[in-house]
């Protein structure tokens, strides 16, 4: 009867084991649960983004005004007919 108890108490503590620290053990479902929720709020934060992109592309699409500030600020567009200077500090020289 001894012997019955210490097998059972035995598969018992395998059991455990496999639940605590298994692969599909308690601590690999609580690491998969931070790593869901960490992926959720990644996911929230790029919807965020696109929705402000979309935003941004509807007011491109609308406003010819728009781009050409863009591109004027960005890319140093100059339009026809109009003169560029470049004005140099001198205290900026050595």
């Amino acid at each position: 009867m001894r012997i019955l108890f210490c097998i059972a108490l035995f598969i018992l503590g395998a059991f455990q084991y496999t639940f605590w620290f298994g692969p599909n053990g308690y601590f690999a479902l609580q690491q998969l649960a931070y790593e869901i929720e960490s992926q959720q709020e990644l996911n929230l934060s790029i919807l965020q983004r696109n929705l402000e992109l979309r935003e941004e592309i509807a007011k491109l699409r609308s406003s010819h005004t728009l781009i050409e500030k863009i591109a004027r600020r960005d890319l140093g567009m100059i339009a026809p007919g109009e003169t560029f200077y470049l004005v140099v500090d001198s205290t900026d020289q050595n």
